[in-house]
């Protein structure tokens, strides 16, 4: 199990919100568990998200997903995600 902590910016946080939600579905079938969801202080349009996911393979499969990668845009993505992939130490 790994843990994920991504990053990016949208055009519109509550817009952004409802394709994300919606998108839901896709990370159960994926195996991400959802762990939190951030809003910068500053930027309320900068989000910071957590999951779990099965492993690093499977993580990187879903977001290489051609289909995961279009919802994104159409939600609003506006930045190039950062993400950190983590495991205990």
């Amino acid at each position: 199990m790994v843990t994920v902590i991504g990053q990016h910016e949208v055009k519109d946080f509550d817009e952004w919100k409802k394709g994300f939600d919606v998108d839901q579905p896709n990370r159960d079938k994926a195996g991400l568990k959802f762990k939190g969801l951030y809003k910068n202080v500053k930027n309320p349009n900068d989000v910071t998200f957590i999951f779990e996911a099965p492993s690093v393979e499977t993580f990187n499969s879903y977001t290489s997903n051609p289909a995961t990668q279009e919802a994104m845009k159409e939600a609003g993505v506006i930045s190039v995600p950062n993400f950190s992939v983590l495991e205990e130490a």
